[in-house]
C-alpha cells in the first residue's frame, strides 16, 4: 500500500512538471515593438509616437514648413494606389496628405470618417492645373469636375512620413501596380529644397 502511494505521488509530480501553462502572454516583443494579435494593422510608413499629437483642425500653419504629428479626420484616399488622402481642416478646407512621394501607401477604401495620426511636414505650395486634374482622376471624379479645373491653386499640403489609422478593419493591398505616378508630391517648389524628413 505504501509503495502504491509513493508511485502515485511520483506520477503526480511528473505530470505537474511537464504541464504547459496556456495563460502566458501572446504579445511578443520583437526588437522593442509589441505585437497585439487582436488589433488590426493600421500603421503605414515610418513608425512614430502619437502621444501629444496636435489636433489638425485647430492647428495654424504659417508660411514655410511646419514639422509635427497631428490627429485628423480622413475625408477620402486615392482610389488608384492609396498614395494620398484628404483630411479635414475647417479653415483650409480639405488638405492633401501625400505619402512621402510614394514611399508607402494607405488603404483606398473604408477610411472616410476615420481618425488618422499623421507625422511629417506641412507646407504651402502651388498645385498646378495638371496635378489637380490628375488627383481628381485618382479620386474617380466625373469628367465634368475634371474639366472645371482651370487655375493653379496655392494651398496647404502635407508630406507624411508615417500614418496611423484608427478603427480600420479592412484587409486590402493598398499598392496597385501599373498606376503612373511620376509626379513629385514633395514641397521642393516651396523654397527650393527637399522635404525635411523627420527622425523616426
Amino acid at each position: 500500500m505504501k509503495k502504491l502511494l509513493v508511485l502515485a505521488a511520483a506520477a503526480a509530480l511528473y505530470a505537474c512538471g511537464n504541464s504547459h501553462d496556456h495563460a502566458h502572454d501572446h504579445n511578443h516583443d520583437h526588437g522593442g515593438h509589441v505585437h497585439d494579435h487582436t488589433s488590426p494593422v493600421n500603421h503605414y510608413g515610418a513608425e512614430f509616437d502619437t502621444t501629444g499629437a496636435a489636433i489638425f483642425s485647430t492647428a495654424e500653419f504659417p508660411e514655410g514648413k511646419t514639422d509635427g504629428t497631428y490627429r485628423a479626420t480622413i475625408v477620402e484616399s486615392c482610389q488608384k494606389m492609396g498614395c494620398w488622402m484628404k483630411v479635414e481642416h475647417p479653415d483650409q478646407g480639405e488638405v492633401m496628405v501625400f505619402m512621402n512621394d510614394h514611399a508607402f501607401f494607405v488603404p483606398k477604401t473604408e477610411v472616410s470618417g476615420l481618425t488618422a495620426y499623421i507625422n511629417g511636414t506641412a507646407y504651402w505650395d502651388t498645385t498646378s492645373v495638371d496635378l489637380q486634374k490628375h488627383l481628381l482622376e485618382d479620386a474617380n471624379a466625373s469628367q465634368e469636375e475634371i474639366d472645371a479645373v482651370t487655375d493653379d491653386k496655392y494651398e496647404l499640403q502635407f508630406n507624411a512620413m508615417g500614418v496611423v489609422i484608427l478603427g480600420y478593419t479592412g484587409n486590402e493591398d493598398a499598392h496597385e501596380e501599373g498606376h503612373d505616378h511620376d509626379h513629385d508630391h514633395s514641397d521642393a517648389n516651396a523654397d527650393g529644397d527637399e522635404t525635411t524628413a523627420l527622425a523616426e
